[in-house]
């Protein structure tokens, strides 16, 4: 197995270019293709998927991307919010493709797969995560293949809102 690397620009990590091929080389993506990104970022890989043709969905907890990136795009979304929801509105995607690692995959995102699509995530923790395939079959998520060990941010969630209750003194 490969062992590929992040490169960082700026603030952010930004998989290498050899990750990205290889992750759109595995989704096979097409114009007829809806596929979910989760994690922004930069929008370099978001540029990547529109040259594919497929309409592409984009979700980010905290956007901040480089514009140049995304210049003359037309089949891109932006969206902000938690990725571990996806985007049920825009649901179903015939590819979800993760940019951050996590430790599981989130119901949300099987949910959200339409049937037959492909599922690309680095599964693992911090130190190691395996990109790994998964085709959904009779609503279910079936491992296709581990294409690589590789090493991305880990999703990041928005802590639960916590409702504040005053505090009284009593005498």
């Amino acid at each position: 197995m490969l062992t590929l690397a992040p490169t960082f620009e700026g603030r952010r990590a930004v998989p290498s270019p050899e990750v990205t091929r290889l992750m759109l080389r595995l989704l096979a993506l097409g114009p007829k293709d809806k596929v979910l990104e989760i994690g922004t970022g930069s929008g370099y890989q978001t540029a990547e998927l529109a040259k594919t043709g497929a309409e592409v969905h984009s979700i980010e907890l905290e956007p901040w991307l480089d514009a140049v990136n995304l210049d003359g795009a037309t089949n891109i979304y932006l969206h902000a919010g938690d990725g571990a929801l996806g985007i049920a509105e825009q649901a179903p995607f015939t590819a979800i493709m993760a940019t951050c690692g996590v430790r599981h995959i989130p119901k949300a995102w099987e949910e959200q797969l339409a049937e037959g699509g492909l599922l690309l995530a680095p599964v693992g923790d911090e130190a190691c995560q395996r990109l790994t395939l998964l085709c959904k079959h009779m609503g279910h998520l079936v491992p296709v293949r581990i294409a690589a060990y590789v090493r991305f941010q880990m999703m990041q969630s928005k802590p639960p809102v916590k409702e504040l209750k005053p505090q009284y003194a009593t005498h």
